[in-house]
């Protein structure tokens, strides 16, 4: 991408992007390895559980990995073994549940098919809504990467390249004392494209 469609992208995500999203990103990351993409629940230096959205044909499949810290967030009535398996797959047509499947180190799935509702499998929160939502502002905004580490500082970073990010520092913005020279010489090699928003080449 050239630098200018570069600036017009990050200026579209400074004008538009809103707090509900921006709060939603201090939870959950976003990452690309490959084809493969996939969100990380974070937890200051660390990563709780990844999981992703995949469309099947008619049928929507979530991916999970790290399953006993996902149900903090999503209660969950199904069984995990992890003794066994190490990635575990929810399709969903409409509002029903029609395979379950899980996949064991050497690539073997061990698939059953159902038909249970949403709401059986997971009872409170739905993992689904908040994986489309995500999707939906990583789509609007056409970003290849985020990252927030609350133990560093309170700012966001967005990968809309991978040769530039764009970096957002609320007013509440603290830094790690730790971390700050470092992290303020760096944002100082940027260009601050609104308040609060600086747009640099990764480094």
């Amino acid at each position: 991408m050239e630098d200018k469609n570069i600036e017009d992208a990050a200026l579209n995500l400074a004008n538009n992007i809103d707090s509900n999203s921006l709060n939603l990103l201090k939870k959950y990351s976003f990452g690309k390895r490959g084809n493969l993409e996939f969100w990380q629940r974070i937890s200051a230096d660390s990563f709780l559980y990844t999981f992703s959205l995949e469309q099947n044909v008619d049928t929507l499949q979530l991916v999970l990995f790290r399953p006993f810290s996902f149900i903090r967030d999503f209660a969950c009535n199904y069984q995990f073994d992890t003794s066994l398996y190490y990635k575990f797959h929810f399709s969903r047509l409409k509002d029903t549940i029609v395979r379950l499947a899980a996949t064991n180190k050497q690539g073997t799935q061990n698939i059953k098919d159902t038909s249970l509702c949403v709401k059986d499998i997971f009872p409170s929160r739905n993992p689904f809504e908040t994986l489309t939502t995500l999707t939906g502002i990583k789509n609007k905004y056409s970003f290849v990467g985020t990252s927030y580490r609350s133990d560093i500082g309170d700012f966001i970073e967005f990968w809309l390249s991978p040769d530039f990010k764009l970096t957002y520092l609320p007013d509440t913005f603290n830094m790690n004392p730790k971390f700050k020279k470092y992290w303020l010489d760096d944002f100082s090699k940027g260009k601050k494209i609104k308040e609060h928003w600086i747009l640099r080449r990764a480094t």
